[in-house]
């Protein structure tokens, strides 16, 4: 194929649009008059005309593939046409056995999801058949289905097929996991992600867990997927491969924009489409080519899976440890029954890592012998026997459902807004066990010190819900054996007659064996040195978490100044509190998220408008007002509900037809009053 052609051919299937220039001899002078170029123009017209009818009419029917051709302005050389048409047609049937071929991979690796697979192919497709235009995008689309039905893999399996073929010039999909830009300070990062992400050779790139991201985010993210491109507020140049903020200063080459020309742009979710809606607005949806969705699993596809799954642990066995393993279909059946449908193909996946766990075990104690076995069903579960050998995968099933624990708690702190060193500091405590824990492994003296701890603050800083995330954690890393967390104030503690409260105080002890005992407004067990009630009951606090110090937590929470004062009503309290954690008052940004979250949990839609007035409202309250008594997220909580309240009286008030039951207004918090 000649250079021209070759041009001709790119123009057609990249642009849409099929850019033909005359051969040399016949070039135009872009001199000459334009009555010379009309001539020329009017004697080929009609037969320039009819070759390119025919030659559409041919090529459509030919490969039912719909070709946009030249504008009338544009012009051909009538003798390239049967050449033209030729090399055309061939480039059409090699794309379309590029696509059919990247499906047919697709649907060996992913099953059950060949309508999904078919919907992503053609959504591939079509900027190659109907063209785009200048510097916009390939395409916009949203993947949507739930976690573990193959969203991840199809997309990954169809980019890499397709780069094979040519049709892609790369075989990387990039992901963008949005909750990371979760803060209000988040922007300057994502905005330097993303100039990296543009500048990437990939085509694909993937947004992810939107729901988590600070609204500037998705804004961003919205203008996008609509435009192509994302402007930026600031000052940015670019200073060795990185967008750089230049604040107020003059450099050349300010970059204003950051572009996605000829990228596919997708948004992967399990949300629903009404959450999108929520949170981009429905030009979002209208900009977005197409919605292509996985569907739920058969129990054939469930069963094909889980077969799969097992011949790969056939087939590790035998390359890493000369293991010759053989299942029947009774494994398949028991497998399929660990099948959860919320958590998909990892559901099985999770519970082959046991029995790799179990091998990976089996392996340390008998090293270097080849062996022959069978992965059989034992009631409800798998076992892998040797001989007479019974490899018991129980003990490893709580190891892995302890992973798991651990990630689910991690990933619910994570969410939590603000208190980042709140957060730093808990999840650190694991790395300390851990040490401790493989120390003792080694022979080597291991201390485990007490994880008793002080949380401090005004209220509504989160105290409480930090406490309760501490105890499941604590239990998932094996500090605790419950895991429960056991709430109490002064009146549980604290009797009424003389020896009534040491058992008070014991009861609650026990009943927080193996969890957390949180004791709130702590202080108010110290009413000063004539409290003898109250002394009574921390002595007791103190002898108990003495004799539990291995399966019990003691947190106490109070005011700031209160709590220090605590700490002198015994001398051996202090001590036994290691860690005093301070919660910071929440900044007007954080409260806003904090509002924004509890009106996406109640159902409702926050009016733009009330982002910048809320913000100056928590602002105010939180700099003029008392901490003590303003309450941080619960002020925003209680703001909340009296705009609620307010919204139901406006609706109320108005006509039918004006309601609208979701939107809470800036008037509804009157911010003012």
């Amino acid at each position: 194929m000649s250079d021209d052609i070759d041009s001709i051919l790119n123009s057609l299937f990249r642009n849409g649009k099929l850019n033909l220039g005359r051969t040399e001899e016949q070039n135009i002078d872009t001199e000459k008059s334009l009555e010379e170029m009309e001539k020329i123009n009017q004697s080929l017209s009609k037969s320039l005309q009819s070759s390119i009818a025919a030659l559409t009419k041919e090529v459509e029917r030919e490969n039912n593939t719909e070709l946009i051709f030249p504008e009338e302005n544009e012009k051909v050389h009538i003798a390239e046409l049967p050449k033209v048409k030729k090399e055309a047609q061939s480039m059409v049937q090699k794309l379309n056995e590029d696509f059919e071929k990247a499906a047919s991979a697709a649907q060996k690796i992913v099953i059950g999801q060949d309508a999904f697979i078919e919907s992503l192919l053609l959504a591939l497709k079509r900027p190659y058949v109907t063209g785009i235009e200048g510097n916009k995008l390939s395409a916009a689309l949203i993947i949507m289905g739930q976690n573990g039905t193959g969203r991840h893999l199809t997309l990954e399996t169809l980019t890499r097929e397709l780069h094979t073929s040519g049709v892609f010039n790369s075989p990387k999909v990039s992901y963008m996991d949005l909750s990371k830009y979760a803060g209000v300070d988040s922007e300057k990062i994502f905005v330097q992600d993303i100039y990296s992400a543009a500048k990437e050779d990939g085509q694909i790139l993937v947004f992810e867990k939107f729901e988590k991201a600070h609204s500037n985010i998705t804004s961003m993210i919205g203008n996008l997927f609509i435009e192509g491109k994302v402007s930026l507020s600031g000052r940015y140049a670019e200073q060795k491969g990185m967008l750089v903020d230049i604040g107020t200063a003059l450099v050349p080459g300010a970059v204003s924009h950051i572009s996605m020309a000829g990228k596919y742009l997708f948004l992967l979710t399990d949300k629903s489409e009404t959450k999108i809606l929520d949170a981009f607005g429905a030009s979002f949806l209208k900009a977005c080519n197409d919605i292509c969705r996985t569907g739920g699993f058969s129990s054939s596809d469930i069963q094909t899976i889980a077969r799969r799954e097992l011949e790969k642990l056939c087939d590790e066995a035998k390359k890493r440890w000369s293991y010759s393993l053989q299942f029947d279909e009774k494994a398949i059946e028991v497998l399929s029954t660990k099948f959860v449908p919320d958590e998909g193909v990892e559901s099985l996946q999770t519970y082959m890592r046991i029995l790799h766990k179990a091998l990976a075990e089996y392996r340390l104690r008998h090293n270097g012998e080849r062996k022959e076995g069978k992965i059989k069903a034992e009631n409800a579960d798998l076992q892998i026997v040797f001989g007479e050998e019974i490899l018991s995968v129980s003990q490893f099933a709580v190891d892995v459902d302890r992973e798991k624990a651990i990630e689910k708690v991690k990933v619910e702190l994570t969410d939590i807004i603000g208190l980042e060193k709140v957060k730093k500091y808990i999840l650190s405590l694991e790395d300390n066990f851990l040490i401790q824990q493989i120390r003792r492994e080694k022979g080597l003296k291991a201390d485990f010190p007490a994880m008793h701890m002080i949380f401090t603050g005004n209220p509504g800083t989160g105290k409480t819900t930090v406490a309760r995330l501490v105890s499941r954690y604590l239990k998932a890393i094996g500090v605790l054996s419950g895991g429960q967390l056991v709430e109490v104030t002064r009146a549980d503690l604290v009797g009424k007659y003389v020896g009534h409260t040491a058992p008070l105080t014991q009861k609650a002890i026990a009943s927080a064996l193996g969890g957390v005992l949180f004791i709130d407004e702590a202080y108010s067990l110290f009413r000063g040195n004539d409290d003898s009630f109250g002394l009574e009951a921390i002595d007791t606090l103190v002898k108990g978490m003495e004799d539990n110090r291995d399966n019990l937590v003691v947190i106490l929470a109070g005011y700031t100044h209160e709590m220090e004062e605590f700490l002198t009503a015994n001398s051996g309290l202090k001590s036994r509190f290691p860690s005093i954690i301070e919660f910071e008052d929440y900044t007007a940004e954080e409260l806003l998220l904090i509002t924004k979250s509890m009106v996406k949990a109640k159902g409702y839609i926050l009016e733009s408008q009330c982002d910048a007035e809320l913000i100056r409202y928590f602002d105010r309250m939180q700099k003029t007002g008392d901490a003590t008594t303003n309450g941080n997220a619960r002020m925003a909580r209680n703001k909340l509900e009296e705009a609620i309240l307010n919204c139901s009286r406006r609706n109320i008030a108005a006509l039918p037809e004006n309601r609208n039951l979701e939107l809470i207004q800036l008037e509804d918090f009157k911010l003012d009053e």
